[in-house]
């Protein structure tokens, strides 16, 4: 399954090489820094074969990564599972 990095409603096809979520977080994190210029969080969504890791940098700037065949119905099961409350974050330090 392909890896996308969602910014300003574009998905964007991007090369990551993932065996664990951890991996997936901390390649995720070096693209999100170079994007964002800093990361304070991130919130994970695991369903099914699909990962949707959001990166956030104060409470306005994010990305996100998406594992998954189609992105754009992963990233609708991300917003059903974060009003759920089943998104969890974590600081980055």
């Amino acid at each position: 399954m392909p890896w996308f990095m969602y910014r300003d409603d574009l998905f964007v096809p991007m090369d990551i090489k993932a065996l664990t979520i951890n991996e997936a977080v901390s390649a995720g994190l070096s693209i999100a820094r170079d994007v964002l210029g800093s990361v304070d969080e991130y919130c994970l969504y695991e369903g099914g074969n699909e990962v949707v890791i959001e990166y956030w940098r104060g409470k306005e700037l994010s990305v996100k990564l998406i594992y998954a065949n189609e992105p754009a119905k992963a990233l609708m099961r991300f917003y059903d599972a974060e009003r759920s409350g089943l998104v969890r974050c974590s600081s980055v330090s």
